[in-house]
């Protein structure tokens, strides 16, 4: 029997979604779905072939394909990762019905069903990130945001780094200025940034004290002749449970500086976060 392929249907005004065919969306393929999901970053190997398994019988599961680039990616197989990862993408966009329009319809996060194809946009976007292919990059994170204003992935903070990374410093203000209340690392972090390299002398004391409030150790990482990860955060009791990177931690510091190194050596950065020691 040939695999049915998901529809992407209009069900009110401006707002679409995607229905997947039963074959896809039931229980059993659910659950061999998840487990490969939780071996993702403790045996990637295994959770590649469940991941493979999946795709061959349903070769229209689009996070079956998203999760299998993300295990290509933590086995560092960066070719296979960016394939699938494209791959997933196209899938997606196929099941699209010429009314579709990105300018002006919707594809929210809060549907459940809209995620797939909303995870495959931001791998891809990632991937393209990755290898510096930056235009290509901002061209699916600003694809999601056309789809799901709210942001639910966050790929506000990766366009910023995009930007930065361009050194296109008045498209970046501009999206600062816009997320203005924004409390994320990169933002109150960006705005400081941004004034030292646009020699904002006045600005500099009041962003500083509200990045340090955010973040303490990003300062000192920044000045650092060699960087180094730090280990994993761990919850007291639990030595091997990885419990991810907390707001404020050094393992978020490194994680900023690993993701912005390109503004971050900027020797005008360089030196006044050396000369707050």
């Amino acid at each position: 029997m040939v695999e049915q392929k998901p529809k992407v249907v209009n069900f009110h005004e401006s707002e679409w979604e995607f229905v997947f065919p039963p074959s896809i969306d039931n229980e059993k393929t659910y659950n061999f779905y998840y487990e490969g999901v939780e071996l993702l970053d403790y045996n990637d190997v295994e959770a590649e072939q469940i991941f493979k398994k999946i795709i061959k019988k349903h070769p229209y599961h689009i996070d079956a394909y998203n999760h299998l680039s993300i295990a290509f990616k933590n086995q560092k197989k960066s070719f296979e990762s960016f394939l699938t990862a494209e791959k997933s993408y196209l899938i997606g966009k196929s099941c699209f019905p010429k009314e579709l329009k990105q300018s002006k319809h919707k594809l929210r996060w809060s549907n459940l069903d809209n995620r797939p194809f909303l995870r495959s946009c931001h791998i891809l976007g990632m991937e393209h990130q990755d290898r510096k292919q930056y235009e290509e990059a901002i061209q699916l994170y600003s694809e999601i945001l056309s789809y799901n204003e709210d942001d639910n992935q966050g790929v506000r903070y990766l366009l910023l780094e995009c930007f930065f990374a361009l050194k296109d410093y008045e498209t970046a203000a501009k999206l600062l200025r816009k997320h203005k209340d924004d409390w994320g690392i990169e933002f109150v972090y960006g705005r400081l940034l941004l004034a030292i390299i646009n020699n904002e002398n006045g600005k500099l004391k009041s962003l500083l004290v509200e990045a340090i409030k955010r973040n303490k150790f990003v300062p000192e990482e920044i000045t650092k002749s060699k960087h180094v990860a730090p280990p994993p955060f761990r919850i007291p009791g639990e030595p091997y449970f990885d419990a991810g990177i907390p707001m404020g931690s050094i393992q978020e510091a490194y994680e900023y500086w690993k993701n912005n190194k390109s503004l971050l050596t900027d020797k005008r950065v360089k030196a006044f976060f050396s000369s707050i020691k």
